[in-house]
């Protein structure tokens, strides 16, 4: 019996090293296919520490995002955060939330850069705010469509890892405003969505998700 048991448990060991080793790859070979001078690290930080806050932002269903950004080529570089609008799968809108690339003020002054995303869903809206260091967005709110209003929720795409690694050239995405997965046995999934590496334009599709938003980032020079 104590052999049976001692096999099982190396078995179990085993597998739980291949699978590490396994997420180990796949993040060494996304990193090999971006150029290592074009390489960002970003960092996520959700939510706030002091407890009346945080019950606070439960109750009125907001939600704190706190990115850092780091890198060389991430100095003096002048960026854009946009919503994109999804309906059936299609881009319906897209629309500026922070835009400042033609002032020297606001391009970045050193090789790391970080700022707050809120979000807010409340019984009719999605309000988005930004706010850095030296700036802030203006307020922008854009209507929900769904029924159930109260199903829409905030979704990263780190994931509970300790970072990710974007290419500082093309644009990538912060957040995702959905309404969960139903699945065949009617359970709704929000993180299968967020965390399943699939193109988040095309969530809409492949998780039959009939409403959500996309938020983007993007450096300029």
């Amino acid at each position: 019996m104590m052999r049976k048991l001692f096999s099982l448990f190396v078995l179990f060991t085993s597998f739980i090293n291949a699978q590490t080793l396994q997420n180990v790859d796949l993040n060494s070979s996304r990193e090999k296919d971006i150029p290592e001078n074009d390489q960002i690290k970003i960092e996520l930080k959700m939510g706030v520490q002091n407890e009346d806050l945080r019950t606070f932002f439960d109750f009125e269903n907001i939600s704190q995002s706190l990115f850092k950004i780091s890198g060389p080529t991430v100095k003096n570089k002048a960026f854009v955060i946009t919503l994109k609008e999804f309906k059936e799968g299609d881009l319906v809108k897209k629309e500026t939330l922070f835009d400042e690339r033609d002032s020297e003020f606001f391009k970045t002054d050193s090789t790391t850069m970080s700022f707050k995303l809120l979000t807010k869903l409340d019984d009719e809206n999605l309000k988005t705010w930004i706010r850095g260091v030296n700036f802030g967005s203006k307020k922008s709110y854009f209507a929900l469509e769904e029924k159930n209003k109260t199903r829409y929720a905030t979704k990263d795409f780190i994931g509970g890892k300790d970072y990710l690694i974007e290419d500082i050239k093309k644009p990538f995405y912060l957040l995702a405003i959905i309404t969960p997965y139903i699945t065949e046995s009617g359970a709704g999934q929000y993180c299968q969505v967020a965390y399943s590496e699939i193109n988040p334009e095309n969530f809409g599709k492949k998780f039959a998700i009939p409403h959500y938003f996309l938020i983007q980032m993007e450096f300029l020079e």
